[in-house]
């Protein structure tokens, strides 16, 4: 009950807690414990201390390694109720040392909140020593060990910025002879042997509280990461972000350890599975030996398929090193397979491994990886593994890989545009005042024109230009200091030559104010400048372009020193040219903004994008398209004008009320008596008229015994705002599927999604044939023929 009390306690307690650090850190934590044992290990309960040093991938994930180390334990025969009293007197209670070295995986929660719970998942090897001489005689100290698996829950609290305070309540799994901490030279043993012989428990549970100081090195605090810094890791770690599918290729040695039967080989395959960011992903993996030691096609009769836990060290575009730690199943057919020297007799069985690896980009979407694992196997069945006492047990293999990743994801943010938004948003306040003003004088230079006032018109064009420019100042203002933060911007020098083109641009537009011309000249200049403010209408140039044009050489026939060559009359003349054509674009604005507030109030029903399907002999039938609706885009012809063009986005090809969404290429694993790896096509088709679609496939099962499935399926999609997953569906169907020891012709039912990756082109499903008989996993890509 204290027990529980405690680690319920550890469990619901947590204040001011946040999450981890963000990118790959390094942590640091010394540990404190007090441990329970069970009481059969005779060992009392006792303090150890000790620490974990590893990595952190992101917020949620670590991988550590763990030491620990008791603080003067004894031995005890306190509890047992099972010996004489002649024993118990004549015991000498003796020093423990228990030592644990091993590996721990943690998970954490990143609630944001005050509580921020983790969980931990670790193994590793117990080392116990206890000094089991005679009294009065020389120390003699009795070694055995034991292989240990630990759970733990546990809650931080935030001391500072990269200090967390852990603390955690944990379970040690392991089993060993209890005779190995009670024995003594010297000493009756019969009690010991007799109780031994009635209590067969050899599984031990270890319960203890923890707490430690983690410290964190490297990386950044989630508050601390913007979205443009977020864009920049993604871009300068590969030019993908987030979510990604990943296909791997590959071929294996395997050096098998010298007591087993198993012969060394190669094994040909590959991986398939998904990075959850830029730090971590999950892999399966599937391999067929081959034959004599031999690179090629003609496999043996043994298999292995697992999965893999990937993290990399770094987030950088070269080489990025990693680890992994997974497991699988080691399959070997026990009839056929022809082991070292010629026999046979191997065994199959479960595998732990891991290991180091390094990615070698080639591309965004290309690198190459190897790796080298150790992989440890157990003589013990299957249903006996749990029994598993020391590290003596296991058998050691060694584990080569090469291959090729392909990448699929969603292409990182773009940069320019994430500091362009933040500029934007920086001067949004700031300049509401001026826009709101600028908007008035628009109004008034619009009347001005209407009026064909100058002198209104020019002051309202000097309070404008004046008005847009403090505008631009502010923005460009703001715009230096964003850069200035970010190390990945503009260089110096791109800053330099852009002030330096801006100064020159400013000295020549004052050298062009001061150019002194014949009242003729100027004439012919208005003449050419309302002549090429024509011709423009013709380019890709809005109309609010050509007004500014006119605007400024209003303003330098009425202000500038054109004014001083010109007599009343003419500056008349000249401005009421200008003013008649600002007129005359300013009535333009007018009609197309009417015709598009009008486009905006037709009923929705009539604009709906109209399938016409026409059979022989027949009149024309409309029906709905269902498919994508049509855009609509508006333009301005030469003349100004507003234009309305509709186009229609969808890429399928329609034949009567059946649509070809295009074909795609699949891969995957077909699981009955045997496994193998598939290859295949399907088809993708819609209906105008329903939700439904309809799936035929057509795959081939290589191997020894090469396999084959013909199926048609139809399903159904939903929509759903999950993240990267884009569309789910579920469906049945009817199949021939001869593979891996089955033959069936019968129902399908279908599970799948498609990802919101490349336009959601991706897709994953698993495929029940016969309901129970043949389960087949598959990835592929839907191309748009």
């Amino acid at each position: 009950m204290k027990k529980m009390i405690t680690i319920c306690a550890l469990a619901l307690f947590g204040s001011n807690v946040q999450a981890q650090m963000k990118d790959v850190t390094v942590t640091l934590q010394p540990t404190a414990s007090y441990n329970w044992f069970d009481k059969n290990t005779a060992i009392e309960d006792g303090v150890m201390y000790g620490g974990r040093v590893g990595f952190g991938f992101g917020e949620a994930i670590e991988l550590r390694g763990v030491y620990e180390k008791s603080a003067d334990l004894k031995n005890t025969v306190d509890g047992f109720n099972v010996f004489s009293n002649d024993f118990v007197n004549n015991f000498n209670s003796r020093s423990v040392d228990v030592e644990r070295i091993g590996g721990e995986f943690k998970a954490n929660i990143p609630t944001r909140g005050t509580f921020v719970p983790y969980v931990t998942l670790g193994a590793g090897v117990q080392k116990l020593k206890v000094d089991v001489a005679a009294v009065n005689t020389p120390s003699n100290e009795l070694k055995s060990e034991q292989i240990y698996l630990g759970v733990g829950l546990g809650t931080q609290i935030k001391l500072g910025n990269r200090l967390f305070l852990n603390l955690e309540a944990k379970n040690t799994i392991f089993n060993m002879n209890p005779a190995s901490v009670l024995y003594q030279v010297g000493q009756n043993q019969s009690d010991i042997e007799n109780w031994l012989n009635d209590n067969d428990n050899t599984r031990m549970y270890n319960w203890s509280v923890l707490a430690g100081l983690q410290l964190y090195l490297g990386g950044r605090s989630p508050e601390e990461m913007s979205p443009l810094d977020r864009a920049y890791r993604n871009k300068f770690s590969g030019g993908l972000g987030g979510f990604k599918l990943i296909f791997e290729p590959s071929g294996s040695y395997l050096d098998f350890d010298n007591s087993t039967n198993l012969a060394d080989t190669y094994f040909l395959g590959g991986k398939v599975g998904f990075d959850l960011n830029n730090y971590v992903g999950i892999r399966g993996y599937y391999y067929q030996a081959t034959k004599d030691e031999q690179i090629s096609f003609d496999f043996d009769d043994m298999a292995m398929y697992g999965g893999d836990f990937i993290a990399k060290l770094n987030v950088s575009r070269g080489l990025v090193p990693y680890i992994s730690v997974g497991g699988g199943y080691l399959n070997v057919n026990q009839n056929s397979y022809t082991g070292k020297d010629g026999l046979t007799g191997a065994a199959s069985g479960y595998f732990a491994k891991g290991g180091l690896g390094l990615n070698v980009p080639l591309g965004r979407n290309l690198e190459l990886f190897g790796d080298a694992n150790l992989l440890y196997t157990s003589g013990r069945n299957s249903d006996d593994l749990q029994n598993i006492i020391s590290p003596d047990e296991l058998k050691k293999h060694t584990m080569y890989t090469v291959g090729v990743r392909f990448q699929l994801g969603k292409t990182a943010d773009n940069t320019d545009e994430i500091l362009q938004r933040r500029i934007d948003e920086r001067v949004e306040d700031r300049t509401e005042v001026y826009q709101d003003r600028i908007d008035e004088l628009e109004s008034e230079l619009s009347e001005a024109y209407k009026n064909n006032d100058t002198r209104k018109a020019v002051e309202v064009i000097e309070e404008k230009k004046d008005l847009q420019r403090k505008l631009k100042e502010e923005k460009q203002e703001d715009t230096e200091q964003e850069y200035r933060k970010q190390d990945k911007l503009r260089s110096n020098k791109d800053r330099d030559t852009k002030e330096s083109k801006d100064v020159s641009n400013d000295k020549k537009m004052s050298k062009e104010s001061r150019v002194e011309m014949t009242p003729k000249e100027l004439e012919n200049l208005i003449e050419k400048v309302i002549q090429g403010v024509d011709e423009d209408s013709r380019k890709p140039q809005t109309t609010d372009q050509r007004m500014d044009r006119l605007e400024k050489l209003l303003l330098e026939i009425n202000t500038g020193n054109y004014r001083e060559n010109l007599t009343p009359e003419r500056q008349e003349n000249a401005s009421q040219k200008i003013l008649d054509k600002l007129n005359e674009l300013d009535r333009k604005i007018d009609r197309n903004t009417d015709r598009m507030d009008n486009l905006n109030i037709v009923p929705q029903g009539q604009n709906e994008d109209k399938t016409v399907i026409i059979s022989s002999g027949q009149a024309a039938t409309v029906a709905p398209q269902t498919i994508q609706p049509s855009q609509t885009k508006i333009t301005s012809d030469d003349n100004g004008n507003t234009v309305i063009k509709s186009e229609n986005n969808n890429t399928g090809n329609a034949t009567g009320w059946v649509v070809n969404e295009g074909m795609s290429l699949f891969t995957g694993v077909a699981i009955a008596n045997d496994v193998s790896m598939i290859i295949g096509i399907r088809g993708n088709y819609a209906f105008t008229n329903s939700p439904f679609k309809f799936m035929p496939d057509l795959y081939l099962a290589p191997g020894k015994n090469t396999g084959f499935g013909i199926n048609a399926n139809v399903v159904i999609p939903f929509d759903v705002d999950a993240g990267v997953i884009l569309q789910p569906y579920v469906g049945l169907g009817l199949g021939y599927n001869d593979a891996v020891g089955e033959s069936t012709f019968a129902p399908n039912l279908v599970l799948g999604t498609s990802f919101n990756v490349f336009g959601g082109k991706l897709f994953a499903d698993y495929t029940a044939h016969n309901f129970i008989d043949i389960h087949r996993i598959s990835v592929g890509y839907k191309l748009k023929f």
